[in-house]
């Protein structure tokens, strides 16, 4: 009976010792600090959103995405919360490069294709109104003049879906999507051919013979397992040849910090949202 008793004791030490250790070792999130960061980065604007919104958002809608991530095993690597809503640009959307939207608009508003707006090969789509497995936002690029390469999520392959497909599964109210172009469209051309003949058909048909698990490790520059916003990376990276196009960056990139992966003559302006 003694013996039952001691080892019963020692399974409640261990049970209780094991969950104090991991309550010890929780993470400790400096909010305050997090959100001075991200005005001071010139991410977040306080007039906009204020430090309680921001705290809400974090909530509701960034720490759901961080920890369906963990459930789900999709980080190869361990990430902080603090650390990958860093990666994430804190929550917030890209900021689109200054003065070039009239520019665009003049440019691309004229052609009706999808709300006013002509689709062409090498445009770059972020969105809000989806969030795959332990990343805010979505990414895609436009692998040909109709259509649109991404990597949908978690236990799902690279998918290719005609424009209006793809854009009728993320238009949603109160959410959007912004398309951003680059200015030199051979470099365009280029990068939409690499997208498609390496990250969905060899022999750029309509027939997928290319297979991209779903995964988010550090290892950026490898090809598979991939996420939305390392494809759209590399295929710019990768596609744009000798031309200095992308920062050469490590980790995680994320679609909210996708833009500011790119060397500065080589950005490309928002020219739509939706």
């Amino acid at each position: 009976m003694k013996k039952l008793l001691i080892g019963f004791i020692a399974i409640l030490f261990f049970v209780f010792g094991f969950n104090l250790k991991m309550l010890s070792a929780e993470e400790v999130i400096d909010y305050q600090s997090l959100y001075n960061q991200a005005i001071e980065k010139g991410v977040l604007d306080q007039n906009s959103v204020s430090f309680d919104q921001w705290l809400e958002q974090n909530e509701k809608e960034f720490m759901p995405v961080y920890q369906d991530g963990l459930n789900q095993g999709v980080f190869q690597e361990p990430l902080s919360y603090t650390e990958w809503l860093k990666l994430n640009n804190y929550g917030q959307p890209p900021i689109s490069p200054t003065g070039d939207n009239k520019i665009l608009e003049d440019v691309t508003i004229r052609r009706a294709n999808w709300g006013g707006f002509t689709l062409k090969a090498g445009d770059i789509f972020i969105t809000n109104a989806t969030s795959s497995s332990g990343i805010l936002g979505h990414a895609a690029i436009a692998n040909g003049d109709n259509y649109i390469l991404h990597m949908p999520g978690a236990g799902k392959e690279n998918e290719q879906l005609t424009t209006s497909k793809w854009m009728n599964r993320y238009t949603e109210s109160g959410k959007w999507i912004k398309v951003y172009r680059l200015k030199d469209q051979n470099l365009a051309r280029d990068v939409a051919r690499y997208a498609d003949r390496n990250f969905y058909s060899t022999t750029g048909s309509a027939t997928k013979n290319i297979h991209l698990s779903y995964s988010i490790n550090l290892r950026l520059y490898e090809k598979n397992p991939t996420y939305c916003s390392k494809l759209v990376f590399q295929a710019l990276y990768y596609g744009s040849g000798s031309r200095n196009v992308m920062k050469a960056v490590s980790g995680i990139v994320t679609p909210y910090g996708l833009i500011d992966t790119f060397n500065a003559a080589y950005k490309p302006p928002l020219v739509k949202t939706y």
